[in-house]
């Protein structure tokens, strides 16, 4: 049984116990990774043991914790009450940790900044007892002191400090030195005050989303929190004078132990948004924070309270409120997009989030799924329509669907959300992807990749395909000059750099490439995303039973088997590459997909009449693979013959 403990000053044994369960507390896992969380823990315990009570009010926490000036509003600025949540959470989740109870327990409750302490009933009596074994009613005789043998320097010396003392103890001296002290305090506070307002002018130009907290108190709508995340982060991405970091990069910090100001330098942003989001039924409530990533200075916090038939509306509040922070001017463009009124269903909204979660884990099958069951539910829900398109494109691009209908899927979806709502980018993205396999457009798809870029400059992903077209349009050092914009918006993603080594290894940089994907596996790369970039890097360097062993991974999938037999057939091993080709056929009866990998498997046996005779045969079904005819190394073989030009006029690209 715990009892409360008043603090005390003339109780230094339970103040002592309380300080090192506090230290305990702060160094545990719940608060690790917060460290504002942790200072404001620390400050109100130490007000609350020196009895500086008067101290423990929102306004008085917001000056000292936060810099807030002493009458500023707090009914408009709820940074206190945030902060003080957030260590109301951690604390739960610290007690509930526990193995076996320390016997002390610090709690803060809500509605109040003043925490009180407990100690188990047995705890309280010992410690009583230790207090007064402690303190005997007597002073203890202090040992006489040794004193040296005098010799005339120790005793000119003491003569000296004798006469400093007489001196220092008179009222002139008193005056003259405290004088200097305040001449000294003032110099002082005037360069700290300079410096921190050189540092407060500038402006934040650039910005990271952190991965919302999940306080619903089921962990199962983590989902929901996540893409949240993303949406703002998408919000926030069009305002086109702001960096705003990519989702895919703010989400490797999802529970993570470092503060914030080493997250604020590997992303190399000026500020942070940090906040939660809590839901209960139909209600959204999300906090947002806004950091100063230089002076690590809470800027603004606020809770916006909404219906969830309102999210997307709140989505946009909550960016237009960050950019006003951030004294960015928004173009009309953006205000527009930012000033619509627009509801949703809310379990359109539901299955929408759960659907992102799924394109997520590399699940686009099961996304589809859900994404129409949305669409049942809100035909007009433009976001459900162009991750639709997304996810068909995606099916197409792997294989797991045949071309004709997957682009031509991806393009009517696309289309529909392009008309519901044009302020978005990933329609336009997906249009001009579409573009492309379907009928080698690229004018189309260069088009529409510039307008994504419009409507939102800080989409990485726009940037990652634009990068992929300059590579495939024979551009390649405007492809790496595009990779590494999109870098700065995504820097600490595996798949950015899976994508910078793709970028790489069309430009034929093979050993900046290799370079590339090791980054990306320090990452925590996706062990089957890195199979089949590193397959055909290792070949082109010549490592053919190191490209050949990655593919072996990736299984009896079509782009494999068609990679794997140009490897062999380029290492001399011919029966081997020729053994793949009923295999690769067999995957055209089924799903229409393998006629490009047959024509590479030819080119590596350097038989150009059958290489060409399957290129035809990929013309004809409108092979995705013929785009990367320019610059596919597996098809060098054949690109001194005349059919091979004439090809590439065909496809659109130039010569």
């Amino acid at each position: 049984m715990f009892e409360e403990w008043k603090p005390d000053t003339r109780d230094p044994e339970r103040s002592a116990r309380i300080s090192e369960h506090l230290r305990d507390v702060l160094a545990s896992d719940a608060f690790k990774g917060g460290k504002r969380a942790q200072d404001f823990l620390q400050l109100v315990v130490e007000h609350a043991l020196a009895g500086r009570e008067d101290n423990l009010r929102e306004r008085m926490l917001g000056a000292e914790m936060f810099g807030r000036p002493i009458d500023y509003d707090t009914s408009n600025d709820a940074v206190v009450r945030v902060k003080a949540t957030e260590v109301r959470r951690r604390l739960a989740q610290y007690y509930l940790g526990q193995k076996e109870s320390s016997g002390v327990q610090i709690e803060l409750r809500a509605g109040s900044y003043v925490p009180q302490f407990f100690f188990e009933a047995g705890l309280q009596a010992e410690a009583a007892a230790t207090s007064a074994l402690a303190e005997p009613s007597g002073q203890p005789e202090e040992p006489p002191e040794e004193k040296p043998e005098e010799t005339p320097t120790t005793a000119s010396t003491a003569g000296t400090r004798t006469w400093l003392r007489v001196w220092l103890g008179s009222w002139p001296a008193r005056i003259l030195l405290g004088i200097g002290i305040a001449i000294l305090t003032v110099a002082v506070l005037f360069i700290v005050e300079r410096s921190r307002q050189a540092v407060a002018a500038q402006p934040i130009r650039s910005i990271a989303i952190l991965p919302l907290a999940n306080f619903s108190g089921d962990p199962s709508q983590d989902y929901f929190a996540d893409g949240m995340t993303e949406e703002l982060t998408a919000e926030l991405g069009q305002v086109n004078s702001l960096r705003v970091i990519s989702r895919t990069s703010t989400m490797t910090y999802k529970g993570t132990k470092k503060t914030l100001p080493e997250i604020a330098r590997e992303l190399n942003v000026d500020g942070m948004i940090e906040g939660s989001i809590d839901r209960e039924g139909n209600r959204v409530r999300i906090t947002v924070q806004l950091i100063d990533s230089k002076t690590d200075q809470h800027i603004w916090a606020h809770t916006y309270d909404r219906d969830m038939t309102s999210v997307l509306q709140m989505q946009s509040d909550v960016a237009r409120a960050i950019a006003d922070q951030v004294q960015i001017e928004l173009t009309p463009q953006v205000l527009a997009h930012f000033n619509r009124t627009q509801t949703v269903d809310p379990q359109a909204v539901e299955l929408f989030l759960q659907a992102a979660q799924r394109l997520d884990r590399g699940n686009p099958k099961a996304a589809i799924d859900l994404l129409r069951q949305a669409i049942e539910k809100d035909p007009n829900y433009a976001p459900a329509h162009a991750s639709l398109a997304d996810a068909y494109g995606w099916m197409g691009e792997a294989g797991w669907m045949s071309y004709k209908e997957a682009f031509s899927l991806q393009k009517a979806e696309a289309l529909k959300a392009i008309a519901l709502d044009d302020s978005r980018p990933e329609p336009h993205l997906n249009l001009g992807i579409a573009a492309m396999n379907q009928s080698w457009d690229w004018a189309t798809q260069s088009r529409e990749f510039q307008r994504a870029l419009q409507l939102n400059p800080n989409a990485a992903n726009v940037h990652w395909a634009y990068a992929n077209y300059l590579s495939r349009y024979g551009q390649p050092d405007q492809a790496v000059a595009e990779a590494k914009l999109a870098l700065q918006l995504d820097p600490v993603s595996s798949r950015s750099f899976t994508n910078t080594a793709f970028v790489h290894y069309y430009a034929r940089r093979y050993d900046q490439a290799l370079v590339d994907m090791q980054q990306s596996a320090a990452l925590h790369a996706d062990s089957m995303e890195v199979l089949f970039p590193l397959g055909v890097i290792y070949v082109e360097k010549g490592l053919y039973d190191q490209g050949i062993e990655e593919f072996k991974k990736l299984g009896d999938v079509p782009h494999a088997l068609g990679h794997m037999g140009n490897a062999y057939a380029r290492q001399g091993r011919t029966a081997e590459a020729r053994a793949l080709l009923p295999k690769v056929e067999k995957h055209i009866e089924k799903s229409g997909v393998g006629r490009y990998e047959i024509a590479l498997i030819y080119a590596g046996l350097k038989d150009n009449d059958n290489a060409f005779a399957w290129l035809e045969k990929a013309y004809d079904a409108h092979d995705k693979g013929l785009t990367y005819l320019k610059i596919d190394p597996g098809l060098d073989p054949l690109r001194s013959d005349p059919r091979f030009g004439s090809l590439m006029k065909r496809v659109g690209l130039p010569l």
